[in-house]
């Protein structure tokens, strides 16, 4: 398959010992401009690194800008404690210093997409846009958009719902086609947005 027009390559790690690990054995592939740092228990993040997060966001971005590339901070709200009761685990993650990543990131992804389509998705936009702007007014805001958030059904309706609740406070989305409750993954929900939004944005 042909590569996509315009796209930015980008790899995606869980820990920063496997992004230093792969610079130092030259295992970043040519081309790659950008590197996700996704750091999080539910994907296996290490032990010490989930313990002191902001830590390894400032090394991995001392990291990454010192091998000229570009650094995208994905911290995990589970990296704040459980989800609370009332949903609001962005206050949560807030309050636990996490979007402090967002200082040393060229680009700060918010996953959030739990509450895509709520007004809860929408005001936490706002106010991660107002917040990562003084923290680090250069870094760019991602809001994560997901076809099976937490393997629930979602629709392309729903998304682009999100994307229109959102989009004048962001600079873009992650969007993620995760296996749903059923074991499959949907990417068809995840092309029909897509299509939905080439057509209104042309």
């Amino acid at each position: 398959a042909k590569p996509l027009m315009n796209a930015t390559r980008i790899q995606v790690f869980s820990s920063y010992a496997s992004i230093a690990h792969a610079i130092a054995d030259h295992h970043i592939a040519s081309g790659t401009r950008a590197v996700v740092y996704d750091n999080e228990r539910s994907t296996g993040t290490p032990e010490n690194e989930v313990a002191d997060p902001v830590r390894y966001c400032r090394l991995t971005g001392q990291l990454l800008h010192k091998n000229h590339l570009e650094y995208i901070a994905s911290p995990g709200f589970d990296l704040s404690g459980p989800r609370p009761a009332n949903g609001q685990w962005f206050q949560q993650f807030v309050r636990a210093g996490l979007l402090n990543c967002g200082r040393y990131a060229d680009y700060l992804d918010l996953q959030d997409q739990l509450m895509q389509g709520t007004s809860i998705y929408a005001a936490d936009a706002q106010a991660a846009a107002t917040l990562l702007h003084h923290i680090n007014p250069r870094a760019k805001l991602l809001m994560g958009l997901s076809a099976s958030p937490s393997g629930r059904l979602a629709t392309a309706g729903q998304l682009w719902q999100a994307y229109q609740d959102t989009s004048r406070f962001v600079n873009g989305y992650w969007l993620n086609v995760p296996h749903n409750v059923s074991g499959h993954s949907r990417p068809v929900v995840a092309l029909q947005f897509l299509q939905n939004l080439v057509t209104h944005t042309r």
